[in-house]
């Protein structure tokens, strides 16, 4: 008697049975991608020469260049556990997106971000954001950043502990301080640290902004669909063109001078 059907019958029954790593493998390693986006909203993809309009749900690549108008703002769902909002005249580039994992850079503007620590709970986050005038280490929190040309950097913390790094100096890296809850840190290229226990005006206007960005981010966590490596590069290069290839041209010799007559 052939057994292979029971024996079929019996693996699959016992699937559900097996560990949810060998399910999530099958998951891109980059699940990161837009949120909502409100007003002007552009993006420049790594290589590419023009600016597109971004789309809720497209993946975002490294080397994303996105920027803001005066009336935009645009939600970056890194995972259904964190969210990041850029807000009106800010740019930032991406760098590096894993799952729980990412770097971006904020040239300019702010940015307004909630890891959800308990939803999170038993899974390491590292999150890093690079600004002219210091570097940050997020773990599980609510923050924003502050940057503009010419101005001082500001780091808000309203909830966890954020770890901060001011911009090297000529006399080399500074020691990385941890901001708390409360707290906000004023950094300036070849200035001292400082910490304030009380919030900027600027800073008080991103914090009246957070329980919206926290009833997003649970919003996301309920709805959330994870890319397959597939599925995700299908939405990727549906809306985002490849970078033009750059012709080679092949150098041609020069056409013998014709004989003298003797």
């Amino acid at each position: 008697m052939r057994r292979e059907p029971v024996i079929s019958l019996l693996l699959l029954s016992l699937l559900p049975l097996l560990p949810s790593g060998t399910i999530a493998d099958t998951l891109a390693e980059n699940q990161a991608r837009f949120g909502v986006i409100t007003g002007d909203v552009g993006l420049l993809s790594q290589g590419a020469t023009e600016w597109i309009e971004p789309h809720e749900g497209l993946p975002l690549d490294p080397g994303d260049r996105i920027r803001t108008g005066e009336d935009g703002r645009v939600e970056f769902a890194m995972s259904e556990n964190v969210l990041w909002t850029l807000e009106p005249e800010s740019e930032v580039v991406t760098e590096h997106m894993e799952t729980n994992a990412g770097r971006m850079n904020l040239t300019s503007g702010s940015l307004l971000g909630v890891v959800d620590s308990a939803r999170a709970a038993g899974t390491v986050q590292s999150w890093v954001f690079n600004t002219p005038a210091f570097v940050v280490a997020i773990r599980g929190t609510e923050f924003a950043l502050e940057f503009s040309k010419g101005k001082p950097g500001r780091l808000g913390v309203f909830e966890g502990v954020v770890e901060l790094q001011p911009a090297e100096t000529a006399a080399g890296p500074l020691s990385p301080v941890r901001v708390s809850a409360g707290q906000e840190a004023v950094a300036a290229r070849g200035k001292p640290l400082l910490m304030l226990a009380k919030f900027s005006p600027g800073m008080q206007a991103l914090s009246a902004l957070r329980s919206r960005l926290k009833a997003r981010q649970r919003q996301i966590h309920d709805t959330w669909s994870p890319f397959t490596p597939a599925v995700r590069h299908d939405a990727r290069s549906k809306f985002v063109a490849p970078p033009p290839k750059r012709r080679v041209r092949r150098s041609v010799g020069r056409p013998p001078k014709p004989a003298v007559p003797q």
